[in-house]
């Protein structure tokens, strides 16, 4: 694939999203359509701007000058902050269905993958919780069970 239309820096917010747009040679990426990609990440993924490092974005056409049903391909990488890349990749009749099948994908993803990290969070804390009053519990009944069996030992009776 041919890197065309260019590297755009994007800010989401306060931090620096870098946006990526690259196509093969069917397709001409200019400036137009650089810019109507880099509009429809920006509003498709600004709830995770500050978990986002690089967005690259690759249009292509699969069947290069012969017509076809589904011959536009979209595909959609995103490098969240300290984890894998994650992808996305749709084939529609147009670029732009390919780009909104595509986004949404990623965005479904995008929040399934830090829902978990979150949720887990939550209940690894939860459980934390739960273990440690669950041992003071134990333990305590423990102690009790040995202090109450003392007496018998210490008075030489035997069950």
């Amino acid at each position: 694939m041919k890197s065309l239309a260019a590297e755009l820096n994007l800010a989401f917010g306060r931090q620096g999203v870098k946006i990526l747009v690259n196509s093969d040679k069917n397709i001409s990426t200019d400036r137009g359509v650089a810019g109507f990609v880099e509009a429809e990440v920006t509003r498709g993924l600004r709830r995770f701007a500050r978990r986002l490092t690089r967005v690259e974005v690759h249009l292509s056409d699969v069947n290069s000058h012969k017509f076809g049903t589904h011959d536009k391909r979209c595909m959609i990488e995103v490098r969240p902050a300290g984890m894998r890349a994650m992808t996305a990749t749709v084939s529609a009749a147009t670029l732009k269905e390919a780009l909104a099948g595509a986004l949404k994908k990623m965005r479904h993803s995008v929040e399934t993958k830090f829902g978990r990290l979150t949720t887990a969070k939550r209940i690894s804390a939860a459980r934390k919780n739960a273990i440690i009053e669950d041992a003071q519990k134990k333990k305590k009944g423990v102690y009790q069970a040995r202090r109450k069996a003392w007496p018998a030992r210490a008075a030489g009776h035997s069950f």
